[in-house]
């Protein structure tokens, strides 16, 4: 049975039965104008292709077994989506097999629908721009209608050179060619006017009128996209630096210092090159409060990890603090904690070096860097703060607010204590050293 750990096989099946909807779309139509005769290599594809549509039946309704374990098992037909049950029955069937119903293999082009229902997770699966997707997926269409639209056609015209090419051998490729050449003219407004239709014949006048009006509408809808995929090629970056735009249009109006103004800017091309100026607590706030605990654990679980202090701590208290972080930043010079003032967070450090110093920034006591923690004594034993913490880098730190801090160690009387003693000991070490 397919379980969600098969859910990588799946995507690569869909890829699979897609190139082979692909080739079926394109080998059909062709076979049927032409009526050329198939060799080893086509008549193996064919097989291929009608093996794995009908391996696909199976894939589909194990799938969706697996996501109605918990019902009762029930008929194909109350599981399977009737629409998508008929399109994969009718598009495995070996019509060509059949006598006299040949002509039905024309359905297995319907198997190309079931790529018009991968794009919805191929956006979520392919790291890319999902306009680029988009665009690509109406590409591939566009190029499977203009091969559909030149074998109808060449189609359309056989009957009036079937006596020419019988008696001068004429060679169906460099027809389909030209009938392909035609139809991309036409379809991208080009029309050069060297093929034309048969005045005398209706049908391919009406069926060239049809075309000339699914071609301006294919040209408009091009170069819509095309338009909106260069404004938006990289939505994340056009919306940081409005934010950096506006930014700088308020500290020139405030007339804030040009040193700080510096800063500022550091500050927004670190966020940039770090964090692609996504900030994750909005980002996350946007999300059911489910799903809001599972990234950050996923997401704040190393930092923890790095942290001695919650070595062997029990998994819930673990838990806990991870859902309480909250993600900072500080640029080279910054002081995060200063001497004497109450403290009301304490950090921990993911990345970058932190030094921690004296009143007045001469003295240097200690440097604490990835694992480390600080901040902590303020919080426990209500004092102010005993030494300035002054970032060396950019820093990336987590910080847990007191009211934050109290609510989890309060559930959790034995690292409190431990917490307690470990700050005593801070204390003390750094009056004996001081």
């Amino acid at each position: 049975m397919i379980q969600v750990k098969d859910r990588k096989f799946i995507f690569l099946w869909d890829i699979f039965i897609a190139l082979l909807a692909t080739y079926a779309a394109i080998e059909i139509p062709y076979s049927m104008v032409v009526h050329f005769a198939p060799n080893a290599v086509v008549i193996s594809l064919n097989w291929l292709v009608t093996l794995s549509f009908i391996a696909d039946i199976y894939v589909r309704y194990r799938s969706i077994v697996y996501l109605n374990k918990n019902s009762e098992h029930k008929t194909v037909k109350n599981k399977y989506p009737l629409g998508w049950l008929a399109i994969d029955v009718l598009s495995a069937i070996p019509f060509d097999l059949i006598p006299f119903l040949g002509f039905l293999r024309i359905l297995r082009l319907l198997k190309v629908l079931r790529v018009v229902s991968f794009r919805a997770t191929w956006l979520y699966r392919i790291n890319f721009n999902p306009v680029i997707v988009r665009l690509s997926f109406f590409s591939y269409f566009l190029a499977l209608c203009a091969h559909n639209i030149s074998c109808i056609w060449l189609y359309l015209r056989i009957p009036y050179d079937k006596m020419e090419a019988a008696s001068h051998n004429v060679d169906m490729v460099n027809e389909y060619v030209k009938a392909l050449y035609w139809s991309i003219t036409t379809i991208t407004t080009i029309g050069y006017g060297d093929i034309t239709p048969d005045k005398k014949n209706n049908l391919e006048l009406i069926f060239t009128m049809c075309i000339q009006i699914l071609g301006a509408g294919a040209y408009g809808y091009i170069i819509g996209n095309i338009a909106n995929m260069l404004t938006n090629i990289d939505m994340a970056k056009a919306r940081h630096q409005e934010r950096v735009d506006r930014m700088n249009r308020f500290m020139k109006l405030k007339k804030i210092p040009q040193k700080l103004q510096e800063q500022v800017y550091q500050y927004y091309n670190y966020l940039w090159e770090t964090r692609r100026g996504y900030n994750d607590a909005t980002i996350l706030a946007e999300l059911p409060e489910s799903f809001q605990f599972e990234f950050s654990m996923l997401l704040n679980k190393s930092i923890i990890e790095k942290v001695p202090l919650f070595k062997g701590a029990e998994p819930s208290l673990v838990r806990e603090v991870i859902f309480k972080l909250k993600p900072v930043i500080f640029i080279p010079g910054d002081a995060i904690c200063t001497f004497g003032e109450i403290g009301e967070k304490m950090y921990f450090i993911n990345k970058g070096t932190v030094e921690v110093v004296s009143h007045d920034g001469k003295q240097v006591y200690a440097i604490l860097r990835e694992g480390d923690f600080f901040g902590e004594i303020a919080l426990l034993l209500k004092q102010p703060r005993n030494a300035t913490i002054r970032a060396v880098n950019y820093c990336d730190l987590y910080s847990l607010d007191k009211d934050s801090f109290d609510a989890v160690i309060s559930h959790y009387p034995a690292f409190e204590k431990n917490i307690k003693n470990l700050a005593h000991e801070r204390m003390r070490a750094f009056a004996v050293d001081h």
